[in-house]
């Protein structure tokens, strides 16, 4: 008896991405999620659009998305970026760029960081002025200059991270229930200062792209009303419905 492997378990042996278009091998389906849609494009000689909605009917998640979790964002700083991009199968860049977000310092001091001895004087004029005029001033590059003053805690206005405006039960509860951009507009505050709250509370954010796993009961929806009106039961995007039912055979309502 012959076993099947991950990807032949996991995915079919082809997929149809729309009528007439082309059967999509297994080859190609593996790759999928795994990496770039652009680099599966041009590897299997492809349209970008025929891979990337392939991949959206599959309900896979693009290559380098990160569900990020709690522990998944005490991870950072703990360790070098590449060794978290492995633990969870991304490149170290997506690491990199959440990392920069959230102020965590990258784990141990940069090469440049090394070999330069912070005076009492320099440090205190971490926040006071640009890091790139800093870092003129220091001989050193600006992210050395970021890296050291966000290690201490020092936002580029010089005040501490902890003296922003504390988050009321109310504004917490919005958090997922309502669009990043719209918590942002209603509490004053940044968007990415918003969704950074959200996610270090390990909350989903509003209208999720993905649903996994499908239940039962939601998969009976399908069909029965508008994919618009199933996607606000299931809080989930039209696309996300709309390719679900496609790919079960289940025609749209009406």
């Amino acid at each position: 008896m012959v076993r099947k492997s991950n990807v032949e378990r996991a995915h079919p042996t082809s997929v149809s991405v729309a009528r007439g278009a082309k059967i999509l091998p297994r080859a190609v389906v593996s790759k999928l999620g795994k990496t770039a849609d652009t680099e599966v494009a041009r590897l299997f000689s492809l349209d970008l659009a025929t891979v990337r909605q392939a991949r959206q009917r599959l309900e896979i998640p693009p290559f380098g998305r990160v569900d990020w979790t709690p522990d998944k964002i005490k991870l950072l700083g703990t360790m070098s970026d590449k060794k978290v991009a492995r633990k969870l199968g991304v490149v170290a860049t997506t690491i990199y760029s959440k990392r920069m977000r959230l102020g965590i310092p990258a784990f141990g001091p940069s090469l440049q960081e090394a070999r330069h001895v912070w005076s009492a004087r320099e440090i205190k004029r971490l926040g006071t002025i640009p890091d790139a005029r800093l870092a003129a001033m220091f001989g050193v590059s600006t992210d050395t200059v970021a890296a050291k003053r966000k290690s201490r805690g020092i936002a580029s206005t010089g005040k501490p991270y902890e003296i922003r405006k504390p988050w009321t039960d109310a504004e917490l509860n919005m958090l997922g229930r309502f669009p990043d951009t719209h918590v942002a507009q209603v509490t004053k505050r940044g968007r990415r200062h918003v969704r950074s709250k959200r996610e270090s509370l390990g909350i989903a954010p509003f209208q999720k792209h993905f649903i996994e796993p499908w239940t039962k009961k939601m998969i009976q929806r399908l069909g029965k009303a508008t994919d618009t009106d199933v996607a606000k039961e299931l809080g989930v995007g039209i696309k996300t419905v709309s390719l679900k039912r496609a790919r079960l055979g289940i025609a749209a309502f009406g």
